[in-house]
């Protein structure tokens, strides 16, 4: 009688774990990945330890009360994302945060307002503007507070960092539920006896939460690792207020990784939970970009920090383009690439005196530089800014992508972009003249006004570089 190989019975095993939870049947998935993860030769599979870490996770969150819970949060729907997003990369951020969840919409509140006007005139980053650091240490808590003891343990510790705790009385977080999947209602004034309920279940050791944790790391730190054990086991840390060994986590993970998946984390937590890092920030932000190009949630991000007066003008220019090189793009990030054309040359009178002092090529070069961003001088940059103004006649403004966009009737992204080609393109550029008769014949006012202030002030990009060359 023929008998199947070692490896084969582990298939067969793993794939009828993969039948009862198809069928809901989770305690006897869970039973089944259990005793093949406890043979000897399984234990740092990673396949095996992604999958039994899922229903392990699964277990857990589904012993939280259901009112905690979210309502089409699925563990391992969320591991089959390669990002932060419902769609694909970002077109939607990271997900948005419902009224009644402990989650919070934070995008105006990540970074302070900076007085500077760096980021209206140059781009530069304002030297003597001091970022107030968001505590988020645990502070002591009353004595009449009914928040369990047990948290009363935790908050003396010198190295313990909450999700949860802020400086005020009551637990809050500012999390999108894509990061910490849990539902808190609680109103100022009221009892928090939601919070303490949770408090004390995430704090009553569990196996199951044990087992996740541990074979999720396991799978992470496999060889190649399995990326998609990265982001349950962030929100599994993050749900049991391990915060420090999530930014550890993601940290080690950075290093080594070529997906845009862990530094979009990274850069989101600390962005919460430690704004003073803004160089860190960014960079993470920056190298998502570099992984993956297509990432709007990631310009997005960028473009927050550049108004608050956190980040360059020029690195942001660089970055968008990027962006568009690879997608069609959203109509308020071809806004933003008008207002970083705008911002640049807003200060072209000092950049052309700067360059006097060293031109040799005559006048016409003289004039040259004198309508031309400091941006530009490099030749590098020029050539490269020549080449995607060429390119982007047909890969954005071409008459089919025109005849496409009129027909969807959407103004706003074709006022952006009609923008965007008149500083690159010059006003006189086909695309930029239909668009304006197509918005006047419209009646989009809005839209066309805005249009017509940046045709008038046209930086001419693509003119001025081929006068240099």
């Amino acid at each position: 009688m023929w008998l199947p190989t070692s490896a084969k019975k582990h298939m067969v095993k793993l794939e009828l774990a993969l039948f009862y939870l198809s069928q809901g049947k989770l305690d006897d998935a869970h039973n089944a990945t259990r005793v093949l993860i406890a043979k000897g030769g399984l234990q740092k599979e990673p396949t095996l330890n992604l999958i039994h870490g899922l229903i392990s996770y699964d277990k857990w969150y589904s012993g939280l009360p259901k009112d905690m819970q979210l309502e089409r949060f699925d563990v391992y729907n969320e591991s089959c994302k390669i990002s932060v997003s419902s769609n694909t990369c970002g077109e939607n951020g990271l997900q948005d945060s419902s009224d009644d969840n402990c989650s919070i919409d934070v995008d105006d509140a990540s970074f302070p307002a900076c007085s500077s006007e760096s980021s209206i005139n140059n781009g530069n980053i304002d030297k003597k503007c001091k970022i107030p650091k968001k505590s988020r240490s645990v502070y002591p808590v009353k004595e009449n507070d009914s928040v369990d003891s047990q948290v009363k343990e935790e908050v003396f510790s010198a190295d313990f960092r909450s999700v949860f705790f802020n400086t005020s009385d009551a637990p809050t977080c500012g999390l999108e539920q894509s990061l910490l999947p849990l539902r808190l209602k609680h109103a100022a004034g009221t009892s928090s006896d939601c919070f303490d309920s949770y408090w004390k279940y995430k704090s009553t050791p569990n196996a199951f939460y044990a087992d996740a944790e541990r074979c999720l790391k396991v799978a992470l730190h496999s060889s190649p690792p399995v990326m998609a054990a990265l982001l349950p086991l962030i929100q599994i840390l993050l749900l049991g207020d391990k915060l420090k060994d999530a930014l550890c986590e993601l940290e080690k993970t950075c290093r080594s990784s070529t997906t845009a998946l862990p530094f979009r984390l990274r850069g989101r937590l600390l962005e919460y939970f430690d704004q003073n890092q803004v160089s860190t920030i960014s960079s993470c932000y920056e190298e998502a970009l570099q992984r993956d190009p297509t990432c709007s949630y990631s310009v997005e991000r960028l473009t927050e920090m550049h108004r608050k007066g956190y980040y360059n003008t020029t690195r942001l220019l660089e970055r968008i383009a990027l962006h568009l090189d690879c997608v069609n793009g959203k109509p308020s990030i071809w806004e933003e690439l008008v207002s970083c054309f705008l911002r640049l040359f807003s200060d072209r009178t000092t950049d052309y005196e700067d360059c006097i002092s060293c031109n040799v090529e005559g006048d016409a070069s003289i004039d040259a530089f004198s309508s031309l961003s400091s941006v530009f001088f490099e030749q590098h940059t020029r050539e490269s800014w020549k080449l995607r103004c060429k390119w982007w006649m047909n890969r954005h403004f071409s008459k089919n992508i025109y005849m496409s966009e009129t027909a969807k009737g959407d103004c706003k992204l074709l006022a952006s972009k009609a923008s965007c080609a008149s500083h690159m393109l010059g006003p006189g550029f086909p695309y930029v003249k239909a668009a304006k008769s197509y918005l006047s014949k419209q009646e989009a006012k809005h839209e066309s006004g805005f249009l017509s202030r940046n045709m008038e002030n046209s930086v001419k990009l693509l003119q001025s570089l081929e006068k240099l060359t």
